[in-house]
């Protein structure tokens, strides 16, 4: 009832730490959230950019530490959909499964034309050669789900390795620019909040930066293929965050340096990115490693974001809270298939059709914004759940600074940010963020409302749902156990 038994499942107990903590890094986008934001938080915050990431990581890492609690007791495909469907109740977990799980589908669309967008641009500006950006959107989209077809082993190899590299490839760029930097030498001031240009510039370079560590989640989806997720997911949860905070932090502060603490002006309005600038001084025609990075963390990204999407919709259709077929599994590759090609046409929609309509950077913006909403909506129903969680069912564990104060703290900082986010409202194509956010919605209330006109009500149970880890074995596909509802 709960799995397509005639195909077995997802495929236990395949991957381990390396790789859950590979899922995360990868739908955090380590490269694209550097390149992507430096420029902003400089024109935001001057000389103390860097520092936003700082403020951005001790956020970012107070709200993983308390949701990851949730990991350790319902590990599951469904991630925050079964969170909070087990904590605060079904009807709510349905909706944050649908608004996530739809909006973390759509990002690879986004993303690749907005690789594509970029490699157009640059190959065309210093090398002549036009290479249009629907062709490159459309072989990342096809790598991605052939590779999200062929199972989670083959995705987490291929995320590993592109992680990797762009990793590499942007800490070399700043390690470059703090053994040459440019006018101003090497200073330590951008690590220090108080040499921002003023206050409310570092508030709004902070926000973009929070956004810049989102997808940490993403290794909750694996944990019904991850050895002992119980341990793993948390772990990789909260790994994530701090390594890439440290990443973050200290690429910021080495691309500034590289450039020149006395003429931050000119990278706030560099019309082209600043760490291919900087890449340029420093590598000369080697600065091409680092748009490779760049077109490695599009990959990456979208794998991950494949992998996260695809299990939440397996999750969802096994509760019978969306249609049935897109929980069956592959019978050799052990992935939710359907769901797999569902999520490919879906991306190639958004990636060539919204792309072309609003130019594939506006599209690839519009969607930051939309994660943004929905991810303060997400977050805040985990909040609610942890806290719930701990004072009632595990109640013996109740730590109250990471239950209740750090649930508390994290929720005030998502609502500046969804305030800061959208005050005063983007110009369009991005100001349509809240308006496509309304209708996700809608939708989901539309079908909620669906479910509960039906005589049966099992989806409500069948959404708690969680991997028993005490009964998985390294040979048999585990079992699947189902909590007594809180509430």
């Amino acid at each position: 009832m709960m799995e397509d038994h005639s195909t077995g499942g997802l495929q236990r107990n395949s991957v381990g730490l390396p790789t859950v903590l590979m899922q995360s890094i990868a739908q955090i986008a380590p490269a694209v959230g550097v390149l992507t934001t430096i420029a902003f938080n400089t024109q935001q915050a001057g000389l103390g950019a860097p520092s936003t990431y700082i403020a951005a990581f001790a956020i970012g890492l107070i709200v993983a530490i308390s949701l990851a609690q949730l990991g350790k007791h319902l590990p599951s495909a469904g991630g925050f959909y079964t969170y909070v469907s087990v904590t605060v109740g079904p009807s709510f977990g349905f909706l944050v499964g649908w608004l996530y799980s739809w909006f973390v589908a759509m990002i690879p669309g986004g993303l690749a034309s907005y690789t594509g967008f970029v490699l157009q641009t640059e190959l065309k500006q210093h090398y002549g050669i036009t290479l249009p950006w629907q062709v490159v959107t459309a072989a990342i989209l096809v790598l991605v789900g052939y590779v999200g077809y062929r199972g989670i082993k083959i995705s987490g190899k291929m995320l590993t390795i592109f992680s990797i590299i762009e990793m590499l490839i942007v800490l070399a760029l700043a390690i470059s620019g703090i053994a040459s930097p440019g006018p101003g030498g090497i200073s330590l001031s951008g690590l220090n909040p108080a040499s921002s240009t003023n206050l409310h510039g570092f508030y709004l370079a902070v926000v973009l930066s929070i956004f810049a560590f989102t997808g940490w989640e993403g290794a909750a989806a694996v944990a019904e293929e991850a050895h002992n997720p119980r341990r793993v997911i948390p772990r990789a949860i909260i790994g994530s965050v701090i390594l890439l905070g440290v990443y973050y932090v200290f690429c910021a502060w080495g691309i500034q340096v590289g450039w020149g603490t006395k003429n931050l002006t000119a990278l706030a309005n560099s019309s082209e990115n600043p760490a291919f600038v900087v890449a340029h001084r420093l590598w000369g025609a080697g600065w091409v490693l680092v748009l490779l990075a760049l077109l490695n963390s599009g990959i990456a990204v979208c794998i991950a974001c494949t992998v996260d999407s695809t299990r939440n919709w397996y999750a969802m259709a096994r509760a019978e809270a969306l249609p049935r077929w897109l929980a069956s599994i592959h019978p050799t590759h052990h992935t939710p298939h359907r769901a797999v090609i569902a999520q490919g046409i879906l991306a190639l929609l958004i990636g060539l059709v919204v792309g072309s309509l609003v130019a594939p950077d506006q599209s690839f913006f519009m969607l930051g914004t939309l994660g943004t909403i929905i991810y303060v909506f997400v977050y805040l129903m985990g909040n609610i759940g942890v806290a719930r969680f701990f004072l009632t069912r595990a109640r013996r564990e109740l730590n109250i600074l990471v239950h209740i104060i750090f649930p508390i703290v994290s929720t005030i900082a998502l609502f500046l940010v969804l305030y800061y986010s959208l005050v005063p409202l983007p110009t369009p194509p991005v100001s349509y963020a809240p308006l496509i956010g309304l209708v996700l919605f809608l939708a989901g209330l539309a079908v909620l409302w669906k479910l509960h006109s039906r005589r049966d009500s099992r989806w409500k149970t069948l959404s708690e749902y969680i991997v028993d880890a005490d009964a998985i074995s390294t040979d048999g596909p585990g079992t699947l156990s189902a909590p007594v509802s809180a509430h």
